[in-house]
């Protein structure tokens, strides 16, 4: 059984550091047994990242949603995740379908205006955590987990309508306002998956150009990379393949 101290010390070893910004994409099974479970993780994180460092995690419900309540809808993304939004100081962003969660200092300037902007894509938490200099660290999972290539694809242009979600066919969501009560919000863009698909090919080109540190966690295999790299890998990826349209 891992205790929060070991698991402090292999997320400093990876090279986390206090006062970062890191966005967690984790599979608590892969890390092996912890003592006190998934909000022992949390800790360890918060742990390293010190009172100047913010916790990001992915807190979705995805293009499934029929309800959100950004209060107590839990999250689909795991164990550690849904330990960070019922921790006492998470924030979490009102975005119907792709909500995120962060603990720290930058919270509340990440997840404003999210319920305005698409899954996603330009402008949404994930992307202000990507420009403002933040790290992706993928705890136990690969790229195939990776929120940041959406943005990344968004960036390149590419078509946003997975799972039939267009301004044509758009979805209806109804959703309850912490202050104003349930209302509906209307979602008419998903996201692509031109680089998600090739995700082994972006490891690659991480790996070739040193950008990505990997190590253990726990029994996890682990990958910790800036968010603008994994970016400019889908940007470069999708110029390769004819598939760079870059629209403003």
């Amino acid at each position: 059984m891992f205790t929060q101290a070991e698991l402090a010390a292999d997320l400093r070893a990876l090279g986390l550091q206090a006062g970062d910004q890191v966005m967690v994409h984790s599979s608590y099974k892969s890390l092996g047994g912890v003592e006190g479970g998934p909000p022992t993780v949390v800790e360890a994180l918060l742990e390293v990242l010190g009172p100047s460092g913010t916790l990001v995690v992915p807190t979705f419900t995805h293009s499934g949603t029929t309800h959100f309540d950004p209060l107590t809808s839990p999250s689909h993304n795991g164990a550690i995740t849904e330990a960070a939004r019922a921790h006492p100081r998470a924030v979490r962003s009102w975005h119907p379908t792709h909500a995120v969660t962060a603990i720290g200092p930058a919270a509340e300037e990440l997840v404003r205006d999210d319920l305005e902007r698409g899954a996603l894509g330009r402008g949404c938490a994930l992307d202000k955590h990507i420009q403002s200099g933040g790290w992706v660290l993928l705890l136990g999972v690969d790229h195939s987990s990776d929120s940041s290539i959406h943005v990344g694809e968004d960036y390149g242009g590419d078509d946003r309508h997975a799972g039939g979600i267009s301004p044509a066919t758009p979805k209806r969501i109804v959703f309850t306002h912490p202050t104003e009560g349930e209302m509906e919000v209307v979602v008419t863009s998903m996201m692509g998956n031109v680089v998600l698909e090739r995700q082994e090919e972006l490891d690659a080109w991480l790996r070739e150009r040193g950008h990505q540190q990997e190590g253990g966690v726990g029994e996890a295999h682990c990958r910790l990379v800036k968010g603008s790299h994994i970016v400019d890998g889908c940007l470069d990826m999708m110029k390769e393949a004819g598939q760079y349209i870059h629209r403003l």
